[in-house]
C-alpha cells in the first residue's frame, strides 16, 4: 500500500513539473531495469530521453501549426522523374538549412502546376522539423495584411511580425497584378528582411516581367536586386501535375 502511495505521489510531482513522459513510464521502466540488473544512470538517461523526445515533438508540432501551411506536402512525395530538368540534388542540399543561417533566398519560377508550391511547403515542413521559425502566406494575403496595417497605422508592428520569421514563404507572387502602392509596401518588407532572414518565393512570372507585376520597373529592379543577391534559383519548365493527374484519371475511366 505504501509503495502505491509513493508511486502516486511521485507521478503527481512529475506531472506538476511538466514531466509527463517520465510520469507515464517511470514505474514500468523501473521494473524492467531492476529485473535486468541495469544501471540506474541508464534508467535515468532513458527517462530523460523520452521526455526530451516528447518536448521536441511538441515544439515541432507548435511550429507546424504556426507556419499555417495550407496542406502537408513532403519532398518524399514529389515526383522528380516527372520534372527531369529540376536538380534534385540541389534541392536536397538545401535541407542542411545553411541557406537560412546565411539569410539566403530560394525562388521557384515556372508555369502553374509544375510543383513550385509543393516544393516550398516541403522545405518549410523540414524547416519546422529543424525548429526553424517558419511562416507560409500567399502573396495576395500578405499584401492584404500589409495594406490593412498601413491604413490602420500599425504598419511597423506588422512588419516586425513578418521580420521575426527566420523563413518566410511567399506563394503565388505575380498571379495577380499589384498597384504601385502595393509594390512600395512589398518593397519595404523585402528590404526589412534583406540579409537578415530567408525568403522562399514561388512565381509564375519570369524575372523579365516583374516590372509588369509591380507596375514600376525601378521598384521591380530593387526588389529583384535584394532577392537575387544571395539566392538559389530553380526554373521549372516541365508539365503540369494537374494535367498529368487528369490524363491518368481519364485513362482509368476509359480503361
Amino acid at each position: 500500500m505504501e509503495s502505491i502511495e509513493k508511486y502516486q505521489l511521485l507521478k503527481h510531482q512529475l506531472l506538476q513539473l511538466g514531466l509527463d513522459a517520465v510520469a507515464e513510464s517511470f514505474q514500468s521502466k523501473a521494473v524492467e531495469y531492476r529485473k535486468n540488473g541495469l544501471d540506474y544512470l541508464d534508467y535515468l538517461g532513458d527517462l530523460i530521453s523520452q521526455q526530451w523526445q516528447r518536448k521536441l515533438e511538441r515544439s515541432i508540432n507548435y511550429r507546424l501549426r504556426n507556419a499555417r501551411f495550407p496542406e502537408i506536402k513532403t519532398l518524399e512525395a514529389f515526383d522528380f522523374q516527372f520534372q527531369p530538368d529540376l536538380d534534385q540534388k540541389a534541392i536536397s542540399q538545401l535541407l542542411d538549412f545553411q541557406f537560412v543561417e546565411k539569410a539566403e533566398n530560394i525562388l521557384f519560377v515556372g508555369p502553374p502546376g509544375v510543383g513550385k508550391t509543393h516544393l516550398a511547403i516541403a522545405i518549410g515542413i523540414k524547416a519546422c522539423e529543424r525548429r526553424i521559425r517558419t511562416l507560409f502566406v500567399t502573396a495576395q494575403n500578405l499584401l492584404e495584411q500589409l495594406k490593412i496595417a498601413h491604413i490602420s497605422h500599425n504598419f511597423p508592428e506588422v512588419l516586425d511580425h513578418y521580420a521575426r520569421f527566420n523563413l518566410l514563404i511567399i506563394d503565388e507572387l505575380g498571379y495577380l497584378p499589384m498597384t504601385e502602392e502595393d509594390a512600395k509596401i512589398f518593397f519595404q518588407l523585402i528590404s526589412r528582411k534583406y540579409e537578415k532572414n530567408s525568403i522562399i518565393i514561388t512565381t509564375n512570372q519570369p524575372f523579365g516581367k516583374w516590372g509588369t507585376i509591380f507596375q514600376d520597373e525601378t521598384i521591380a529592379a530593387a526588389i529583384l536586386d535584394r532577392l537575387l543577391y544571395h539566392a538559389h534559383i530553380f526554373k521549372i519548365q516541365g508539365q503540369s501535375y494537374r494535367i498529368k493527374n487528369k490524363v491518368l484519371e481519364n485513362k482509368n475511366e476509359n480503361a
